[in-house]
């Protein structure tokens, strides 16, 4: 599963890629890392599955819960789940923060 986000924010005076924190926490699968287990996200459970609701819903709720969990800096207010293209395994996950 692709994963684009783009943005950046500024905190503190300092340019911090928001984007790309998000990015890490969605792609990382959640138990790969010994000392803290329960970073990441479930995404990787959803890989190869046929893009219905229940999957979508699936893909916005595990999107939801990694960034709540684990990006201090941003609270989602939306997550939607877009084909890239025409094909149906990539995928853009668009998030409004709060």
């Amino acid at each position: 599963m692709d994963i684009e986000i783009i943005g950046t924010a500024t905190f503190d005076g300092y340019i911090i890629d928001v984007a790309e924190e998000i990015r890490r926490v969605l792609k990382t699968r959640k138990g790969s890392i010994p000392m803290n287990p329960e970073y990441g996200s479930e995404l990787y459970k959803l890989r190869d599955r046929t893009m219905n609701d229940e999957t979508r819903l699936k893909i916005i709720s595990f999107t939801f819960d990694a960034i709540d969990k684990w990006v201090d800096r941003v609270k989602c207010k939306r997550v939607d789940v877009l084909p890239l293209n025409d094909k149906e395994y990539k995928l853009r996950i668009e998030i409004d923060p709060a």
